[in-house]
């Protein structure tokens, strides 16, 4: 991962050094060692990366690539290279170097805008086409690398930080206030805004175009599969070609030598990538190592997963780099981490991250693998039960009822009922309810110390950002939510983000497009049916993983819950206690000092899990605000000097 930046004038000034090096200075995080800058008249990229990123199996040892009509910048890590190196043969393309900014080039020659459809990685990019005078930017579909952009009249900024696109003397600063309140509430998020007013993000899976006097202009490039064409292939040929995929998955992620580091759980997603990648180098009788990391829980403890964990590691003969949930702070320095964030953003476990990766450069390792993709593409929830009332299959609901998890009405009413209610009958229970409202399925709750003023507004955009439905069963609309929903691609972003300021780079396996397109027609039997979920993925890993560790649970297991409720219950409200007066989203207008007080002591009297995410949010957002306030107080300073290497261009 890398710090990239673009800045086009598209007129024939120069563009100043020092302009430059202010706007590569909030994105020292993201490559503290090398610093290059292209530049010419009216234009100028950029890029920053730390050492050990100029590795072969990362972005290269090339920061910007200059081949005379195109210029790159790429925060890059591709995979099936041979692929598309045959691809560009086909097409008689000629690639200029090994990099994968190299590669993307050559993609862009072959095919244009659409070159995204032939680039698999993670991947955020800014293209300067100096024929057409054309800037082209883009992100990979699952998000884990950021860009932002500001389209300023006379400049356009593109850059990896927000940070660094409103350091620019034409941009505003001014703060969006219904994204910072969304954030704020733990709500839904849209795609293409950022706290700032003038600076917006490129959302994943989308592309931007710029020419001289015609505005940016936005496109997607990736869309989730139809997941109710349905799949022809019997389940053992699925699980068959899914484990074949996973292994090459795997295999194309691991670092090119040495070791790589997987963070392991228990359950069904990080071990199937495990379980995969050890297959993978013993059929390849390949030299390098994938080690395992892994939290332990104490006994009793409903996060614990040891056993399960152990037996997997057993199999592989492999030990486990263990690390003690007890060691872990839940709360670790929130003002001094909100200052450093770029965004507002805070991940509920920032710390168990930080902690994993910590343990993962202890092993030697700059390459992670984790289970990311595996509940959105192989797991379900229980919105399948109101498909089945929905469409008077009264017998099979009943039976999957009781198949499944104990409860009463409100759990019936939550996943049968609630999921294939429309708006309108949804507003009517609202109305009958005194006003109360009812929430529909997938719907956030709103806190009630949000600003009245805003609740309105904060509805009407939750609508927004809220994939729409498109006459989708209720399980089928799941599985497209989770694959749609901005605030899933964002968290990527954040989270890879985590494990760069630890020194690695976090890929998914499982988030791989080929898998993508392998799971999403796949029947809904597969991913939950009562108690069992999972079965396609857990049948891929026959041979591979232990069978009590494939064999069906009667309970789930993973919950972490406890971590973050003790910490809430003896941190937050001294945490909180300094908002009574003072708070920054109050003098903005966002939320209300007195409701919110209330509604700290009433969680720590009753508990209630929307509540505490939410104060969580509220917390975290303040930080970082009050961070950015105190910093606009400040006196200006002189921007540190990176050591830029510039090439000009006449």
């Amino acid at each position: 991962m890398s710090g990239i930046l673009g800045v086009f004038t598209f007129d024939q000034r120069p563009l100043d050094a020092r302009l430059l090096r202010g706007l590569l200075d909030p994105m020292r995080a993201r490559g503290p060692d090398q610093c290059a800058t292209w530049r010419a008249p009216g234009v100028a990229l950029a890029a920053r990366r730390h050492e050990w990123e100029r590795a072969d199996g990362c972005s290269g040892d090339v920061l910007v690539v200059d081949e005379s009509d195109l210029v790159i910048a790429a925060d890059a890590s591709l995979y099936y290279r041979k692929d598309l190196r045959d691809d560009l043969a086909a097409q008689d393309v000629r690639i200029g170097g090994t990099t994968p900014s190299h590669l993307i080039l050559a993609a862009y020659r072959a095919w244009g805008e659409r070159c995204t459809e032939h680039l698999e990685g993670d991947y955020a990019f800014i293209i300067w086409d100096r024929e057409q005078r054309r800037v082209f930017c883009s992100r990979d579909f699952a998000g884990s690398r950021p860009l932002f952009y500001a389209d300023l009249g006379r400049a356009l900024v593109v850059a990896s930080t927000q940070s660094s696109v409103v350091a620019h003397p034409d941009c505003p600063d001014d703060f969006n206030l219904p994204f910072l309140a969304e954030v704020a509430a733990g709500l839904w998020l849209p795609a293409d805004e950022t706290a700032y007013q003038a600076v917006s993000a490129i959302p994943a899976g989308s592309s931007l175009v710029k020419q001289a006097g015609i505005g940016a202009r936005l496109k997607r490039h990736w869309y989730p599969p139809d997941d109710e064409s349905g799949s022809e292939r019997p389940f053992e040929e699925a699980a068959l070609e899914l484990r074949e995929l996973l292994c090459s998955a795997v295999d194309e992620r691991m670092a090119p030598r040495g070791v790589t580091s997987v963070w392991l759980s228990g359950g069904r997603d990080s071990p199937a990538v495990f379980g995969a990648g050890q297959h993978a180098l013993r059929a390849r009788r390949s030299e390098r190592e994938l080690r395992p990391v892994s939290i332990s829980y104490p006994v009793g403890d409903p996060g614990r997963e040891d056993e399960l964990i152990a037996a997997i590691a057993d199999s592989w003969s492999t030990p486990v780099d263990w690390l003690d949930i007890r060691g872990i702070p839940f709360f670790d320095r929130p003002a001094e981490r909100a200052a450093g964030r770029d965004e507002p953003y805070e991940p509920l476990y920032e710390t168990l991250h930080r902690a994993l990766a910590q343990a993962s450069r202890a092993q030697g390792a700059h390459v992670v693998l984790d289970g990311w993709g595996g509940d959105q593409l192989f797991g379900a929830d229980r919105s399948y039960l109101a498909d089945l009332l929905r469409t008077g299959r009264w017998t099979t609901l009943i039976r999957e009822w009781r198949a499944g998890p104990s409860g009463g009405l409100r759990d019936f009413l939550r996943w049968a009922v609630k999921p294939a209610l429309p708006p309108l009958a949804l507003r009517a229970a609202t109305r009958l309810r005194g006003g109360r409202r009812l929430h529909g399925h997938l719907e956030r709750w709103m806190p009630a110390w949000m600003d009245s003023r805003l609740v309105g507004i904060l509805a009407e955009r939750q609508r927004r950002h809220t994939p729409p439905r498109q006459g989708k069963s209720c399980a089928s609309y799941g599985f497209h939510f989770y694959l749609s929903a901005a605030l899933f691609s964002r968290v990527r972003g954040w989270l890879t983000a985590l494990g760069l300021d630890e020194g690695v780079e976090v890929r998914s396996p499982l988030f791989d497009q080929r898998i993508v397109k392998l799971a999403a027609p796949r029947p809904h039997w597969e991913r939950r049916t009562g108690r069992d979920t999972k079965r396609l993925l857990r049948r891929a890993m026959r041979g591979l993983l232990p069978e009590q560790v494939l064999a069906p649970r009667p309970f789930p297991t993973g919950h972490i819950v406890n971590h973050f409720v003790t910490a809430m219950r003896e941190r937050c409200p001294a945490l909180l206690r300094g908002m009574r007066e003072g708070s920054a989203l109050a003098e903005l207008g966002v939320i209300q000092p007195d409701e919110l007080e209330r509604s700290c002591r009433a969680y720590l009297r009753h508990g209630d899990d929307d509540v505490a995410q939410a104060l969580f949010a509220t917390l975290h957002t303040e930080l970082w605000l009050r961070a950015r306030l105190r910093s606009r107080a400040a006196l200006p300073t002189a921007p540190t000097a990176p050591a830029v290497v510039t090439g000009a261009v006449p």
